[in-house]
């Protein structure tokens, strides 16, 4: 069996949006399994940030709010990459 890998996915910071130029990707054929448990990781490296912001321990403002945003568009794209390959093979396999 084939091993499951990303496609390509641009993306742009949402601080840059307004410039519209797709700076970051995740690379294609990258291992779906490595790209799942980087996303995790983004996912992880964010929640004491958010806990705190939640809970009114620390507001969630300037570079800590530009990098909760960053690596959750980040961990977005990972995911995307894999969700996108599956469904390029579902695509081409129907029923499977």
């Amino acid at each position: 069996m084939k091993r499951l890998t990303t496609t390509e996915i641009r993306f742009i910071s949402p601080a840059h949006a307004h410039k519209k130029q797709e700076l970051f990707s995740v690379n294609p054929d990258v291992d779906a399994q490595n790209a799942l448990h980087v996303a995790s990781d983004l996912l992880y490296s964010v929640m004491d940030i958010l806990t705190d912001a939640a809970s009114g321990g620390v507001p969630l403002e300037g570079n800590s709010a530009f990098m909760v945003t960053h690596t959750l568009e980040s961990a977005r794209a990972a995911l995307d990459s894999v969700l996108g390959k599956l469904e390029k093979i579902n695509a081409f396999n129907p029923g499977a």
